[in-house]
């Protein structure tokens, strides 16, 4: 097994850019599950594994996307609403493709011993504006996870919700982060605002929000730009051009040819 360098949010000076794979392999697989982690950690020249925590009902930290189960899974409702154990009792591969109806809604603790420091992990707390966790409560179960695991040194922290960037870098003064844009809340505000704001040291936005003047600004202050989603060759060469730091992808597999020039 092969082991990662420490996490650092910007690549090595002449390198080229992180490639990191949104939400696993989620073009071949179903997202943020093990199948998909498994495609990531195989895949040559992939640096980063992007995947979404919430919590269950019974507090442990569950790798999800969407406050529902519906969409990636066999469940309904709220993923609060149950317990890991009645999580898992749901199949959350079929609805991508019936060879996946095995695959379960991991944990991040799951995760990471799964991953074991093939890859960094970049964990996107989840914010609902209508369901919010009590102050504190989700980022404090993260880093204690991400501890508990000993991947300090291997995981970045983000969130579209920067209050909570600014809570892990709080607790936690070692923590690498990074704040999501968000066009209608954002707008007008350079990266290096928002970063300062929370402490964070990576800017992270949608591929059709990015404009040079933000990439320059972000890199006058020390910070790195991560881009999404990128899965087409043409998007991936704008994005370089522009000079970002990390590229999320769908398909991480199959433009770490362009990016990595393997």
């Amino acid at each position: 097994m092969v082991t990662m360098t420490p996490f650092v949010p910007k690549p090595a000076q002449g390198s080229q850019p992180y490639v990191i794979a949104h939400r696993g392999i989620s073009g071949k697989a179903p997202e943020n599950t093990l199948a998909a982690f498994s495609l990531a950690c195989n895949a040559p020249g992939i640096d980063m594994i992007e995947l979404d925590v919430r919590l269950s009902r019974d507090e442990q930290v569950i790798v999800l996307h969407d406050r529902t189960l519906q969409r990636t899974s066999t469940g309904n409702g709220a993923a609060r609403h149950y317990s890991v154990s009645e999580i898992k009792e749901f199949d959350a591969g079929s609805w991508f493709d019936p060879a996946f109806a095995a695959e379960r809604i991991p944990t991040l603790k799951e995760v990471f011993q799964f991953v074991n420091k093939r890859r960094w992990i970049n964990i996107e707390l989840k914010s609902d504006f209508l369901f919010r966790e009590k102050p504190e409560f989700l980022e404090r179960k993260v880093i204690e996870t991400v501890h508990e695991a000993g991947y300090n040194d291997y995981a970045m922290y983000s969130s579209f919700d920067h209050g909570m960037i600014a809570t892990i870098k709080r607790i936690d003064r070692e923590a690498r982060t990074g704040v999501l844009y968000n066009l209608y809340r954002d707008f007008g505000r350079l990266p290096s605002k928002l970063a300062r704001r929370a402490g964070a040291s990576v800017f992270v936005c949608a591929k059709h929000e990015l404009t040079a003047t933000m990439v320059r600004d972000a890199h006058q202050h020390d910070l790195a730009v991560y881009v999404y989603t990128l899965n087409t060759t043409s998007n991936v060469n704008k994005m370089m051009n522009l000079g970002v730091d990390g590229i999320l992808s769908d398909n991480a597999d199959q433009i770490v040819k362009d990016v990595k020039k393997l």
